[in-house]
């Protein structure tokens, strides 16, 4: 890596357009640091570096949330910080730094909607705390960063379905002319499955008028099943999709700098 102004710089990638992007936003980045650095920290703190508290406080929402899924590996807000150096940063146009930080509900993204459209499954993404972020993710940099981390968490998620069971609430009923056992688990608020576990034996061609039936409630209910794995590229497939082709290459080159410099951490 090539160091200029205490700060290391990754090996630019060899496309033309990506690496004069990657360069702006470097020298960028080099004279903030170095401002910052001459100055009280206090009083003149890195621009680029602007809203690292908000996107810890973000992600440690997510993780501690999310951290008792099946297979779920805490997200490191560095990569967050990557991703949002690559949609916008200091040098973004519009004042998109300040109120779009992440590009997370940009007009014909079909993120959000897909969110907003599925409240069973963002629900089990989105911490209560952030959810009112979603109705406003363009009215402050918190907001959007914490909608994009969102639906970057969403697209990385495998949902399925599980069934909840009252197994301490143990039933009786007895089987009627005309009753199947879907017609039953739907009357008694159960699923087949669960009759045909509670009643061993008992079958569609089994099932008489007269049997008398145990069951336990249950509701089969939207869940997490497992993780993508969440990696620069990985990251890049999950939140640009198929935009940018050099997202990849630019989210990798973001993360790798901030990892090797002490003071973008």
């Amino acid at each position: 890596m090539a160091s200029t102004n205490d700060l290391s710089v990754p090996a630019y990638p060899h496309n033309s357009h990506t690496r004069q992007f990657l360069e702006q936003r470097v020298v960028s980045i080099q004279d903030d640091y170095e401002t910052s650095r001459q100055s009280s920290s206090s009083k003149h703190p890195m621009s680029w570096s602007q809203h690292d508290r908000d996107i810890e406080q973000i992600v440690s929402a997510y993780n501690n949330y999310l951290g008792s899924t099946p297979g779920y590996t805490p997200l490191d807000w560095h990569l967050v910080k990557a991703m949002v150096w690559t949609e916008t940063g200091p040098v973004a146009p519009n004042n998109d730094w300040n109120t779009e930080a992440m590009q997370s509900a940009n007009t014909g993204d079909l993120g959000l909607p897909e969110m907003m459209s599925n409240p069973d499954r963002t629900n089990l993404i989105v911490p209560p705390s952030l959810r009112g972020a979603l109705s406003s993710p363009n009215s402050n940099a918190y907001n959007n960063i914490a909608t994009g981390v969102g639906y970057l968490l969403y697209a990385a998620a495998n949902f399925g379905q599980k069934t909840i069971t009252d197994t301490k609430n143990l039933k009786k009923v007895t089987v009627d002319k005309g009753d199947t056992l879907e017609k039953l688990a739907a009357r008694l608020g159960t699923t087949v499955q669960v009759l045909q576990q509670d009643n061993r034996g008992v079958s569609p061609k089994s099932l008489k008028p007269g049997m008398v039936l145990t069951y336990s409630p249950a509701t089969v209910v939207t869940a997490i099943k497992s993780w993508k794995s969440i990696t620069p590229s990985s990251a890049a497939a999950l939140y640009n999709g198929h935009g940018d082709p050099s997202y990849a290459d630019k989210l990798s080159f973001f993360y790798q700098m901030i990892n090797s410099n002490r003071p973008l951490q």
